[in-house]
C-alpha cells in the first residue's frame, strides 16, 4: 500500500548504511503484524493503515529511536552527503595544491626542499579550511531547514499519515556526480586564479634551462577582480553543495542554479571586457622564450589567433551560459509537468 510504503521511505531514509535496509525490513514486517491483528487476514482499510502508522508515530522521531540519539550538527539524513562534499573539495585542494606545487618545483628545481614544506603547509592549511568551510555550510542548512525541503514534511507534534511526502521521482533526481565534477572544477580554478595565476599561460621546456611559462594574464590587474570572483564561485560552490544535499530539483534550486549561471557571465562581462586583463607583453614575451621567434610565420599565426581569443572569449561564454540556462528552463517544464499529474 502506498502509504506504507511512503512512511517505510520517510523513516528509513533518514538512516544510513546497511542499518537503512534492516530497518526497512524491520518496519514491513511489523507494520504487517500490527494490521493483521487488527483484520484477522482481510484486506486493511485506509483508516486501519493510518491508525497503525499513527500508533507507530512521528516518522522523524521513530528514526531518531532508531538511530539512538537526534541531537546533532549535521543530521544523519544528511551525513553521506556532507562527507561526499567534504570528500570532494578536499581532493581538489590537494589537486590545486600539488599542480601549483610541481609546476614551481620544475620551474625552479634550485630550492626543492623549500617548496615542498610550502606544499605540505598548504595542504595542511588548505584542509583545515576546507573542512571548517564545508562544515558551516552545511551546519547552515540544518539550521535553515533544508532538510525540511528534502522530506516535504514540518517538525509538528500532531503528526498524521497525512504529512507524509511522495515517494521520490526518478525524474526529479540529481545525480551526485554532476554537482561533484562541478565542485571540483569550481575550486580547482579559485584556488589556482588566487595562488598561481601564473600557471595559465603557454609552457615552454627549451632543450637547455628550466621551463618557462608565458603568462595569458596581466596578474596586476586580474588580482583586482579576485574578491568578485570569490563572491560568484562561493555562490556556485552553494548551488553544488546544495543539489547534493537536497537530492532532487525544487522550484527554488533550479531558479538559483539560473541566477548563477547568469552571474557567472556578468563576472565575465566585468573580466574580459577589460582589455588590461590581458598580458600585453604575450606575444614579445613568446618571441624572447624562443617560442616563435619574432617575424616567423609561426609568430604571425599565433599573433592572429591570440587577438582573436582575447576578442571572442566572452561570446563563448554567453553561448555556454545561453545553454545552461535553456537546459534549466527545460527542467523547470518538466517540473512543471510532473507536479501538475
Amino acid at each position: 500500500m502506498e502509504l506504507v510504503n511512503r512512511y517505510i521511505h520517510a523513516v528509513t531514509h533518514q538512516l544510513t548504511g546497511r542499518q537503512r535496509e534492516d530497518i526497512k525490513r524491520e518496519l514491513q514486517g511489523l507494520i504487517e503484524d500490527m494490521l493483521e491483528e487488527r483484520t484477522g487476514g482481510r484486506s486493511a482499510s485506509a483508516a486501519e493503515v493510518e491508525e497503525v502508522l499513527l500508533e507507530l508515530g512521528n516518522p522523524r522521531k521513530l528514526a531518531d529511536q532508531y538511530r539512538g540519539y537526534g541531537r546533532y550538527l549535521i543530521s544523519p539524513e544528511m551525513f553521506a552527503s556532507y562527507l561526499a562534499v567534504l570528500k570532494i573539495v578536499l581532493l581538489s585542494i590537494g589537486i590545486a595544491s600539488t599542480i601549483a606545487s610541481a609546476v614551481q618545483m620544475i620551474s625552479e628545481p634550485v630550492d626543492a626542499l623549500g617548496h615542498f614544506l610550502d606544499y605540505l603547509a598548504s595542504l595542511f592549511i588548505g584542509g583545515v579550511q576546507g573542512f571548517t568551510w564545508v562544515t558551516l555550510a552545511f551546519g547552515l542548512i540544518e539550521y535553515f531547514g533544508v532538510k525540511r525541503i528534502r522530506t516535504g514534511m514540518e517538525a509538528r507534534n500532531a503528526w498524521r499519515p497525512s504529512d507524509l511526502p511522495p515517494l521520490p521521482d526518478h525524474r526529479l533526481r540529481i545525480r551526485r556526480s554532476d554537482p561533484a565534477f562541478s565542485l571540483v572544477f569550481t575550486i580547482l580554478l579559485g584556488l589556482l586564479f588566487t595562488s598561481s595565476l601564473n600557471l595559465f599561460g603557454v609552457w615552454h621546456f627549451p632543450e637547455s634551462g628550466s621551463m618557462q611559462i608565458v603568462p595569458f594574464f596581466n596578474e596586476t590587474v586580474f588580482r583586482g577582480f579576485l574578491p568578485l570572483i570569490w563572491a560568484v564561485f562561493a555562490l556556485g560552490i552553494i548551488k553544488d553543495i546544495l543539489k547534493i544535499a537536497v537530492g532532487k530539483w525544487t522550484p527554488a534550486l533550479i531558479g538559483f542554479e539560473i541566477l548563477v549561471s547568469l552571474l557567472h557571465f556578468v563576472l565575465a562581462l566585468f573580466l574580459f571586457n577589460d582589455t588590461a586583463i590581458w598580458n600585453t607583453d604575450f606575444m614579445r614575451q613568446m618571441a624572447e622564450s624562443g617560442i616563435t621567434p619574432a617575424g616567423s610565420e609561426a609568430f604571425y599565426k599565433v599573433g592572429s589567433n591570440w587577438s582573436r581569443a582575447t576578442g571572442g572569449l566572452i561570446y563563448l561564454i554567453g553561448i555556454a551560459t545561453f545553454i545552461e540556462i535553456i537546459t534549466a528552463a527545460a527542467k523547470a517544464y518538466r517540473l512543471r509537468a510532473i507536479y501538475r499529474r
